[in-house]
Order: structure tokens, then C-alpha cells, then sequence
């Protein structure tokens, strides 16, 4: 089974009104350098032209404009997010500075991120250790290469790799093969540029008995290819299509219990694995149903914990009252 082009955008909800011009948001946080240390790491949210692609589990496009981003508007936003950064212990001692370009689309194409704005992003860049941006293995071209040599710094690409199931890739409309990432991922890999991977956890066309264990087959492929770093997130409502399917009860989304299985599996899947990073997303938390409050907030903090330190049997530290 296939999903259109035009049956994913006739589902979707409102688009809400963004500018281009407008400052971003900005969030700080630490994650393993795959190095044994920390790094203290800059996520900078832009705005700009949607994704080319209609991936039909996809709510990223909310966070795009339907118009060209204009020269001009992503620097203008990244110097207006990088005036936030803290100062501090946090900041100053962590042992490497890591910088996240996401703009919910894809860095290399023209229409988000104008090729005419590369070497002023680029000198915005300087002084962080790595630059991480999100790219379609479709857009691994010369591009990527040319943004690669401009920056002082490390390049890393996060792809969407979403499952490796075959019915359920068909079903997320990827406009993308296998192949095709493992391909991306050699052309990175060759020209020294890292890659992380985003891996759903539960997508639509997995049986639910199932998602678990297709989801460690996804992150075993993913790390085989040669992916440095891989994020698991689950599968959110609310980007139409999604909403659709549960309303016609084909699906429904992952909840606590699911989330908690697959995490009682890291400890065993992820030993001796210092460079290969994984990390569980935890945003929109408070969407995944299931659980009480206590279960919750402790696999939550247990998350969190083993996000930033790699390590499962390290307790989480108590948060304060």
C-alpha cells in the first residue's frame, strides 16, 4: 500500500504563520561525544521553505514556510539564536561544542537553506567543534561537500532512516530506498562527514507485537551502514494522515508500555558500543498515553540519564522538590 502526495496534504490541519524574519527558537543540552566525554550542544529551530518530500508521518512541515526562504533570512536568524547562548560551567567546561542547524526540511535544498547563504552560516559556525544539519539522502551531492569544506568544524548529517521494514517504509511515502541511505551514508562516510540516523519506533504497517523488535532491526542497520549516531523517536499524532488512521482504527500510536520495552533492551543491545551513540527522543513527552504519573517521571529521568551518559545501570539523579 501506497500513500499520494495529494491524500497526505488534503489531511493535513491548519499551517501556522510563520517568518522567516522572526528570531528562532533555541534550546541548550548536553549528549555524548562518542568519545567518552560531552558535548555541550546549541539546537538552533529555523524557518524556512518546507521539505520537498511528503513523508506521511511527518509534522515537521508545521515548522516550514510554503514560500522560498530568502538570502539572508537563515543567518539572520542563527546570529539572533546565538546571542542565548549561556555562559557558565556548564558551557565553558564541557569538552567539546557542538552546534545543531535544524530548519524540519532539508539543509541542501536550495529552496530551505540558499546556496548564496553558505559562507555566511559557515563564519557563524566558527568555533564549535561539530555542525549537525538534516538532509534527505536524496540531496547528498556536491552541495553538501562544498558547505563540508566551508566550515571549521566537523560535518554531520541527520537522516531519516524510519524503519527498515519494508510494508511500513512503502507506507511512509520515504521517497527513498534502503539503497539509497546506505548510499548516502557511503558518500558521507567517504568524504569524512558523519551521519546520524532518525528511527521511528512504532510506524504505521509494523504490527504492534512487533514494533520493538523491528526497531532494534532498524538501529542494527543503521549502525552496520556506518551511522555514528542513532535517535529513536516514536511516532506522533496530530500531522493529519496519522490522525486518520487511528480514527479508522489501523493504528494507534505508541504509548509508555511500548516505549518502557524498548528501553529494558538497551543495556543488552548497546554494551561496548562507546562510538556508536543511542538516544531515545523525549520530546513531546506528555503525548505518548499510558502509565501513572510515577512511571512516568522515573522512566523519564531514566531516559534522560542514560541519553546523556550512555550508561543503562547508571541511576538517574533525584530531581529536586
Amino acid at each position: 500500500m501506497t500513500v499520494s502526495r495529494q491524500e497526505i496534504e488534503s489531511l493535513r490541519p491548519s499551517r501556522p504563520v510563520l517568518s522567516p524574519w522572526s528570531k528562532p527558537r533555541v534550546s541548550f543540552e548536553s549528549e555524548p561525544n562518542g568519545e567518552g566525554g560531552i558535548a555541550f550542544t546549541t539546537t538552533v529551530f529555523l524557518t524556512g521553505a518546507e521539505c520537498p518530500f511528503r513523508c506521511s508521518m511527518c509534522d515537521l512541515w508545521m515548522q516550514t514556510t510554503i514560500d522560498r526562504t530568502p538570502v539572508g533570512a537563515i543567518p539572520f536568524q542563527l546570529r539572533q539564536a546565538l546571542r542565548e547562548e549561556p555562559e557558565g560551567d556548564g558551557f565553558t567546561r564541557a569538552t567539546k561544542r557542538w552546534l545543531k542547524l535544524y530548519n524540519a526540511s532539508n539543509f541542501f535544498d536550495p529552496r530551505a537553506i540558499p546556496v548564496e547563504d553558505y559562507a555566511e552560516i559557515a563564519e557563524l559556525c566558527r568555533g564549535y567543534d561539530r555542525v549537525i544539519v538534516e538532509n534527505h539522502p536524496e540531496l547528498s551531492d556536491e552541495r553538501v561537500l562544498s558547505f563540508a569544506r566551508s566550515i571549521d568544524a566537523k560535518l554531520e548529517i541527520a537522516m531519516g532512516l524510519e524503519t527498515v521494514h519494508p510494508a511500513a517504509m512503502q507506507l511512509l511515502n520515504k521517497s527513498m530506498t534502503l539503497a539509497d541511505f546506505e548510499s548516502a551514508v557511503r558518500f558521507c562516510s567517504s568524504h569524512h562527514i558523519d551521519v546520524r540516523a532518525f528511527v521511528l519506533l512504532h510506524p504505521p504497517g509494523v504490527e504492534r507485537q512487533d514494533s520493538v523488535d523491528w526497531t532494534w532491526k532498524t538501529i542494527d542497520f543503521a549502525f552496520e551502514t556506518g551511522v555514528r549516531h542513532t535517535s529513536v523517536i516514536p511516532v506522533r499524532s496530530g500531522n493529519g494522515w496519522i490522525d486518520q488512521q487511528r480514527a479508522l482504527g489501523r493504528y494507534s500510536i505508541p504509548d509508555l508500555q511500548m516505549v518502557s520495552n524498548f528501553f529494558s533492551q538497551v543495556g543488552a543491545r548497546m554494551v561496548s558500543s562507546v562510538d556508536r551513540v543511542l538516544a531515545f527522543d523525549l520530546w513531546d513527552w506528555e503525548k505518548i498515553p499510558g502509565g501513572t504519573a510515577s512511571e512516568r517521571e522515573q522512566l523519564f529521568r531514566r531516559i534522560q540519564s542514560y541519553n546523556t551518559t550512555q550508561n543503562f545501570d547508571l541511576p538517574p539523579k533525584e530531581t529536586a522538590d
